[in-house]
């Protein structure tokens, strides 16, 4: 499966004092360069072989849970990498690595901070500098990002909308992903956490959250808490037509409500252009949009934004955020270069 988007030209170089001169030197006499995009999310593991033109080839969908066996995560990703490059012949053409993480990372970017849903005995990748360790074992420059920065990252490229107002990004799937794009470039903060949206708290809440604190968003809006109503309420069904099914019933509609909230809350923060809105929630069959969108529009601020802006459909292309991660990683080698 291959699709693209518009070209740039990328030269890797010096990052944070690492530089692979082999690679410098092959991208400066080979057009054939390629970048391998990662897209890890809570459920999901998703890897591509992404060219400077934007196209994607050798993609790959596996469970997340390859990640979370015995050991240390990072070395199991590296194992994951290297399979790649060596199973589709990559070694010499790879300039770069670009993955993303279902957690905030630092500002630096290179250290993740907490992946609550990607655990295993040595607490997964939190904490973990990934970029340092994977850089030094597979000789390649390693850029990282949260998710939801790098599916955000590929609708800017197809759209075209770098330099054209407010973005905003959120994402319904095993948590609450989100990004905000500012113009021309993405809302970072000062350590790296900005617009976390799934840890807004609600008020009054006795809902405990993996990420340690009580009342987050993701305790009431999130693909987990949807497949406990449907165990609560309908087992004997099957769980993916729980919309298609039940999308009037009370259960439902709370959920709804709740994954309005903190949608209409950044709408009336930021004032954006635009909210593209996808993830695993949303695509199920039945989705009551209608509905969700009427929960959306009475949160927020009238006269404006009201709803005033317009409303883009994430991209269900399976690898559109293993082309961002890769989009992401040619980027910061063409920052490097200038």
């Amino acid at each position: 499966m291959i699709w693209a988007w518009p070209g740039r030209r990328c030269l890797p170089t010096m990052r944070n004092g690492y530089m692979n001169k082999e690679r410098e030197n092959r991208a400066g006499s080979r057009t054939g360069g390629i970048a391998v995009g990662i897209d890890i999310g809570g459920t999901n593991f998703r890897i591509g072989a992404v060219s400077r033109d934007g196209q994607v080839d050798h993609f790959e969908k596996i469970s997340s849970q390859v990640l979370c066996g015995p050991g240390e995560a990072v070395e199991l990703l590296e194992e994951q990498i290297r399979s790649f490059l060596e199973r589709h012949s990559l070694e010499d053409r790879t300039l770069a690595v670009g993955i993303g993480f279902p957690s905030p990372v630092d500002a630096a970017k290179e250290v993740v901070y907490n992946c609550p849903n990607l655990q295993n005995e040595n607490g997964g990748f939190d904490g973990r500098n990934v970029v340092r360790f994977l850089e030094d074992r597979l000789k390649l420059p390693v850029f990282i990002n949260k998710d939801a920065n790098n599916l955000l990252q590929y609708e800017i490229a197809v759209h075209g909308w770098k330099g054209k107002g407010i973005t905003i990004g959120i994402y319904y799937g095993t948590g609450i992903g989100n990004s905000v794009y500012l113009e021309d470039h993405f809302l970072g903060g000062k350590h790296g956490t900005a617009c976390d949206l799934g840890h807004i708290p609600f008020y009054l809440s006795d809902r405990y959250c993996t990420c340690g604190n009580r009342g987050c968003a993701e305790c009431y809006a999130s693909g987990h808490v949807l497949r406990d109503i449907w165990q609560e309420n309908w087992p004997g069904e099957e769980f993916p037509l729980i919309f298609k099914n039940h999308s009037s019933d009370r259960p439902v509609q709370e959920f709804l409500e709740a994954m309005a909230i903190p949608m209409a809350s950044e709408i009336n923060i930021f004032d954006p252009d635009r909210v593209v809105v996808g993830g695993g929630v949303i695509e199920m069959e039945g989705f009551p949009e209608e509905a969700f969108w009427d929960y959306v529009y009475e949160f927020t601020r009238k006269p404006c934004p009201g709803r005033d802006f317009d409303v883009v459909h994430a991209s269900r292309e399976p690898g559109a955020g293993t082309a961002g991660s890769a989009f992401y990683a040619f980027e910061q080698l063409e920052k490097i270069e200038k």
